[in-house]
């Protein structure tokens, strides 16, 4: 017997609807973290360059370079937060500000959706690298976190060297 009207049967449209409401119920959510761990390795991996690019550029140009989260205008921020972005910048005269637009080395933006998703939060409002590549001071680090726990860190020594860490376990974020 041959069908004139080929189509779909109405239990044959529901079984379908529920195959593909189950794969979205299971999947989602999936999407969802797997999305959230790629943001924190982005920026973790994202301020350890630029770290270390700053690093290299004050030992390269026997200069001063200090890292430090941005304004728009591209001026350091007062405060410790580096969700907007951050720079690398020259500091010849000490004032960890940039004078001039061609002493800034670099300006990078947080990974996108940082802003809503992550926080990210210095020791300091600032790090400064000397000509020899040693940041003076006590450890300067950049804490990532994400819904309200630790989920890493960039951490760079009295040496200049810089490292990234996760935590083993579960961590409040500091300042949380």
């Amino acid at each position: 017997m041959t069908r004139k009207h080929a189509g779909f049967t109405l239990i044959e449209a529901m079984t379908g609807l529920a195959i593909v409401a189950l794969a979205l119920a299971f999947g989602l959510p999936a999407f969802g973290d797997a999305l959230q761990r790629h943001r924190v390795a982005t920026a973790l991996h994202l301020i350890g360059a630029d770290l270390a690019m700053a690093r290299s550029s004050a030992i390269a140009g026997r200069a001063d370079v200090v890292v430090c989260p941005r304004t728009a205008q591209l001026r350091c921020r007062n405060d410790r937060d580096w969700r907007e972005g951050w720079m690398v910048f020259r500091d010849p005269d000490g004032d960890r500000q940039p004078d001039h637009p061609e002493q800034i080395l670099r300006a990078s933006d947080a990974p996108r959706g940082a802003a809503r998703h992550l926080g990210l939060r210095s020791s300091r409002h600032f790090v400064r690298y000397r000509p020899d590549g040693r940041s003076l001071g006590t450890n300067f680090s950049v804490a990532v976190c994400s819904e309200g726990g630790l989920a890493g860190k960039v951490i760079v020594s009295n040496l200049g060297r810089v490292r990234s860490e996760r935590p083993a376990r579960p961590t409040r974020c500091p300042g949380a």
